[in-house]
């Protein structure tokens, strides 16, 4: 269900730096994961996890990720992954 709440980018990237660490039970503390961070290579997000924050993004967003977009170059890291959803949520 889509609400005229605005997200702003903060918001998002702050919220899906306490995603991965407490749902993918990565041994950070949010706030040491840059915004630019290679979420698997740096970070430790396995295919497993990508998979689980995309299904997280569809239903905390309301947005609809197709497979051509759930790619690396959208999900490489937590910037990335905002502007995947401002665009969704923009459209």
């Amino acid at each position: 269900m889509s609400t005229a709440v605005e997200f702003s980018a903060d918001a998002v990237a702050a919220h899906l730096k306490h995603f991965i660490v407490d749902a993918l039970f990565i041994d950070l503390n949010p706030d040491e994961i840059g915004d630019d961070a290679l979420l698997g290579t740096e970070v430790g997000v396995d295919s497993l996890g990508f998979a689980e924050l995309m299904a997280h993004l569809e239903d905390e967003y309301d947005v609809s990720i197709s497979d051509g977009e759930f790619v690396p170059e959208n999900f490489s890291s937590v910037r990335r992954i905002v502007q995947l959803v401002e665009s969704k949520l923009a459209a």
